[in-house]
């Protein structure tokens, strides 16, 4: 078996961590911070999933997903995706919603077709407006993001990994017997193959080896409480979707339990920053675009925010994600570029990281995500 050393523990790293322990892999786990950070984009109490998806590779592909998550569920013995279905809309004939039709009709998903009137009855605290139209997806749903790595680090622990937290990696050193990795303080770390999952730390680490394309954008998002007598609970995940505008990018959640308020965020890219030197502060102009979108959507939200958040999106060009051996180093294996819709995917990414970490075939064509499309 093979020592491999995973670099990063937040949804994808964690995820391969288990996979390669479980199959019993001298794994190494080594995270900058501590398990479970609110520095990168894998933490908190709520990630959309859905096979709803204006391509269907993707839908395709949360195909095989949707299985993984639901052994990480019966393997932890806890929830972590809750099935509250998936509603998504925009003008009743607007592109991305005649390709969202196609593209679930193709992989023999169901859903189901919601103009305001239905939209009402079915969610009243969710507006759609003249001319606009919803498709529901019942498989659809929120992950607990932060149980989810915490989960998958757990069950990699169980199987044996050693996790590493506060260490940084200042560098990677391929030779003929393997790959030496050096840590902050002068330590080094000799192993035979390396997983790098690292985020928006992921480029740089690279650097020296691979020039990686990749944006890091400031993202903000907002649990706004319900104006006085219209109960919390009306907003709650029995009686409320998750849902995506797709003519404007904005998105929310259901009230959770686990944290204040109802999570509403724009899928807009925020302002590139450096991830060691993020604005955490949140501003009126974050607050604002959400505030306008809930006085026509969500109307009985008020202006009250009870929690507020600043996370990292790593984007590609093309919003694919990377998923690839180091140019000329079969022994590196890089997943990144998740571009902010990837965290549903995380499982399945650190499935397939493990396979190509250890030579397995991967059973599906995932050419799109190598690093060679950039350069052709």
């Amino acid at each position: 078996m093979a020592r491999i050393a995973v670099l990063g523990a937040g949804g994808v790293g964690s995820a391969t961590a288990r996979f390669l322990a479980r199959e019993g892999h001298d794994v190494t786990v080594v995270e900058q911070f501590s398990p479970d950070h609110d520095r990168g984009s894998s933490y908190g109490t709520s990630r959309i999933i859905r096979k709803t998806y204006t391509d269907g590779f993707y839908t395709a592909l949360m195909g095989e997903a949707y299985p993984l998550w639901d052994e990480l569920e019966r393997e932890a013995g806890e929830s972590l995706f809750a099935r509250t279905g998936g509603l998504f809309f925009g003008p009743a004939e607007h592109p991305e919603l005649v390709a969202i039709r196609r593209a679930l009709s193709d992989n023999g998903v169901p859903f189901e077709e919601l103009n305001p009137a239905a939209c009402a009855r079915r969610f009243p605290r969710l507006r759609l407006l003249a001319g606009e139209s919803g498709v529901f997806e019942r498989e659809a749903g929120f992950l607990r993001a932060s149980a989810c790595v915490r989960a998958n680090l757990r069950l990699a622990t169980a199987h044996g990994a050693r996790l590493r937290t506060g260490v940084s990696v200042e560098g990677l050193e391929p030779h003929a017997g393997g790959i030496r990795l050096a840590l902050a303080g002068g330590e080094s770390l000799e192993v035979d193959r390396v997983v790098i999952a690292a985020g928006p730390w992921t480029a740089r680490l690279l650097s020296r080896f691979v020039s990686l394309p990749f944006t890091v954008t400031r993202q903000v998002y907002c649990h706004f409480e319900p104006q006085e007598q219209v109960p919390v609970a009306g907003y709650g995940a029995e009686r409320f979707p998750v849902w995506i505008d797709f003519a404007t990018d904005f998105y929310g959640f259901p009230h959770d339990g686990q944290a204040p308020g109802v999570k509403l965020a724009w899928h807009h890219f925020g302002t590139p920053t450096d991830p060691d030197r993020v604005d955490r502060e949140i501003h009126e102009s974050d607050r604002e675009p959400l505030r306008s979108y809930c006085a026509e959507h969500l109307p009985e939200l008020s202006s009250r925010v009870s929690l507020e958040k600043v996370c990292l999106y790593t984007v590609t060009p093309d919003k694919d994600f990377v998923v690839d051996h180091l140019p000329g180093e079969p022994r590196v294996t890089l997943v990144g570029g998740l571009s902010g819709h990837g965290f549903k995917f995380t499982v399945l990414l650190g499935r397939i990281a493990a396979w190509m970490a250890t030579e397995r075939k991967v059973p599906w064509e995932l050419s799109r995500f190598s690093l060679a499309r950039f350069t052709r």
